[in-house]
């Protein structure tokens, strides 16, 4: 009996080992798909929009690691990027519930027991996806819902405000205003909306850079928490390969799947800009 079993999974791994390790490889090296879960990038990108990610433009990573083994380009202002949520840990909380069951040398088994449930979690922290609009050396300063970076205004094209209403800056604007921001301080704090239409003016520190949602009025973006290290970019979206208006946060593919008439074909294959 073991021994029919023993083919069995011999068998197994000799016609589908391969393609399991291809798809691996192209997986964590060249594309991934990703799902928009938010309405931050409205109208460029539609909650519920499905995507390839390009993950070679901006360097290849170590899988499941923030650890760039070969470099290739940066982002440029205007860049569509996939990145690392840079306010997630990088392992699951609370620490005392869970234990990871592999060390960091295998990036590849992100593996925890959950103390709780008595199971198994699989995690790895969220990509979210918004537009650089500033660069290491770049000076901010964002006015009445106006973008100057340098001291020039930026024409921003795909940029949409929703809400008329234009929210009071901090006045007098603190001293160290770029020391707080670096620092997370507008994060979900009182302070929160005192930067969403007056920001700045701020410098992107080397080896960072400020990302911000096209839905200018609606997204929680690096006004809030900061300067993106390169090392969370993630990728370039490609091309939009799947659409649907039945998709929520978080994702639920049943509803999905069981929703045709909830899917629009006019996004299809549209390339992501």
């Amino acid at each position: 009996m073991l021994s029919k079993l023993g083919r069995f999974f011999a068998r197994l791994f000799r016609e589908w080992g391969p393609v399991i390790i291809a798809v691996l490889l192209i997986r964590s090296f060249l594309v991934e798909a990703f799902m928009v879960p938010t309405g931050s990038m409205l109208d460029t990108i539609e909650v519920g929009d499905f995507m390839l990610v390009n993950k070679f433009i901006y360097g290849v990573k170590l899988p499941f690691t923030d650890r760039t083994i070969l470099p290739v380009s940066e982002p440029k202002r205007g860049d569509i990027v996939v990145f690392r949520f840079p306010q997630e840990p990088d392992d699951p909380e609370p620490a005392d519930r869970y234990v990871r069951l592999f060390p960091r040398s295998f990036p590849l088994l992100p593996v925890y027991w959950d103390r709780e449930t008595r199971f198994f979690k699989w995690y790895i922290p969220n990509n979210y996806i918004k537009r650089c609009v500033a660069v290491a050396g770049d000076t901010v300063v964002y006015r009445g819902k106006q973008l100057y970076i340098n001291g020039k205004l930026q024409v921003e094209p795909w940029v949409v405000h929703r809400d008329p209403r234009r929210l009071p800056g901090l006045n007098p604007l603190p001293a160290d205003f770029q020391r707080q921001w670096e620092a997370d301080r507008f994060y979900k704090s009182d302070l929160s909306a005192y930067v969403r239409d007056h920001f700045g003016p701020v410098v992107i520190p080397e080896g960072h850079i400020l990302c911000m949602g096209d839905n200018r009025d609606n997204s929680e973006d690096g006004r809030f928490w900061g300067p993106l290290p390169l090392r969370y970019v993630r990728g370039k979206p490609l091309v939009l390969y799947f659409s649907s208006e039945a998709a929520s946060n978080p994702p639920n593919i049943l509803k999905i799947v069981t929703s045709p008439w909830a899917i629009r074909p006019g996004r299809i294959g549209r390339i992501v800009r």
